[in-house]
Formats: C-alpha cells, sequence, structure tokens
C-alpha cells in the first residue's frame, strides 16, 4: 500500500498507517502524517491534505525557524495549528555536537522530555483527528516521534529503521546540496543511514524499557498510553 503523500512544495510526506505490528494488525491510515517543512505548499497541497483530513498541525520546529520559513497550514481555519520546540534547550546540555545523530537522538530522549510530553499530549486531545507532525527535513525530530508512534504501535525494529531511511531517498538532492553548502564538521548529521535509528531503538529499550516505559517516565499515565496506541488501529 502506497504511504507517500505526493505534494509540489513538500517532498517527504508519508502516512504511518499501512504498516503492520508484529501481531500482523496494520495501523490506521489517516490518523498520523509526518512531513518535512510545509512553507512552499501549493494551494493545490493544501487542499489535498484537507481532503486526506489532517485537522492538527504539530510543528516541530524552533522559533526561530517558524518565523524564517513559515508554515502553509497554520493559516488555514479548519486545521489546529500547534507549534512546539521539541529540542528547545537541549544545546544546553552538550559540551559539543553529537560525534552522530544517533547520538543527538538518544541526548534528545534524554534532555527534551518535556517536549515529547506536550507533542503526545496534542495527539490524545484529539483521538479522532488526522494529525500531521513535522520539522524542517522530516527525518530527525519527525523522525523520533514517528519512531516513539511506531515502537508503542508494535510495528518491528526493522520496518521503523526503513521508514526512517525512506526521509534520504524522499531527500537525496536536498541532502546532497545542504552537504555543499555545510561545513565539514556538520555534514554528519544531514544524512538518515539505518545505524542512528537502530542505536536510538536499542537505546530506547535499555534506558527506558522501550516506548511505553518512556512515556510512562515523562509523564503520560498507563491509560493515556493505551488511548495513544489505540487510536492508532481500527
Amino acid at each position: 500500500m502506497p504511504r507517500d503523500i505526493p505534494l509540489q512544495g513538500a517532498r517527504n510526506v508519508r502516512d504511518l498507517g499501512g504498516l503492520y505490528n508484529r501481531a500482523g494488525q496494520p495501523l490506521r491510515t489517516h490518523r498520523f502524517i509526518r512531513a518535512d517543512s510545509l512553507e512552499s505548499l501549493h494551494a493545490m497541497d493544501v487542499i489535498r491534505l484537507l481532503d486526506y483530513g489532517v485537522r492538527v498541525d504539530i510543528d516541530l520546529r524552533g522559533l526561530r525557524e517558524r518565523r524564517q520559513w513559515g508554515d502553509a497550514l497554520s493559516r488555514i481555519s479548519e486545521i489546529e495549528y500547534a507549534p512546539i520546540a521539541l529540542l528547545d534547550g537541549l544545546e544546553a546540555h552538550l559540551d559539543a555536537l553529537p560525534a552522530s545523530l544517533g547520538a543527538l537522538y538518544v541526548a534528545a530522549l534524554q534532555y527534551c522530555q518535556s517536549g515529547f510530553l506536550e507533542i503526545f499530549r496534542q495527539m490524545l486531545a484529539q483521538p479522532d483527528a488526522c494529525v500531521l507532525f513535522h520539522c524542517s527535513a522530516g527525518k530527525d525530530r519527525t523522525g523520533m516521534v514517528a519512531a516513539l508512534l511506531l515502537s508503542l504501535a508494535g510495528v518491528p525494529d526493522a520496518e521503523i529503521v526503513s521508514d526512517y531511511v525512506q526521509s534520504a531517498a524522499n531527500l537525496s538532492q536536498t541532502l546532497e546540496q545542504l552537504s555543499v553548502q555545510n561545513a565539514p564538521e556538520l555534514r554528519h548529521l544531514l544524512g538518515a543511514e539505518p545505524e542512528h535509528m537502530i542505536l536510538f531503538l536499542d537505546q530506547l529499550r535499555q534506558r527506558y524499557d522501550g516506548a511505553m516505559g518512556y512515556l510512562t517516565l515523562i509523564g503520560l499515565q498507563p491509560a493515556e498510553i493505551a488511548a495513544l496506541r489505540a487510536s492508532m488501529f481500527d
């Protein structure tokens, strides 16, 4: 089943629905959509997302990013716009650039718990709505949130990693341009190699006893976690 949602003004948009968990249950479509930056959406893109059912837009970017690039869905009255700067404050806890994207993701699990909690509470507030969440490239902040949702749903690690790596294919031209434009010491943070998500999932299990343990730690109640998981299935 095709999961990508082709748009003219965004390249990395896909439904989490259509994947299967370990019990063979398909995840519900039109519930959670991951995306990259939405500032360049065409009018027909907006109509397509509305027709698809999107009613909540969680913007994971920081304030400076939002001010500089904007979000086309933030001006649509039918869509609730929820800016939540997931990585705010992370830099204060880091002495240097992480050695890898995987290390950055693991640090985010430790230091960005309030942001993750706000995101999942926003998702819980509308359990029947189609929720789109995005950052700039749709691979790092978006990738972590998607991985937590998929892991909670019981999707096998191999499928979660495959979903993560898909961003590199969708953004190949963009990532190549960024690699040329950025300093060499930053280029290792531009890809979406499988080992980064493998490390994230391994540490999620080892440090927090998996997605359910992590969501409990950051403040969700067992009934809320159960409701979030149930909302991903028909």
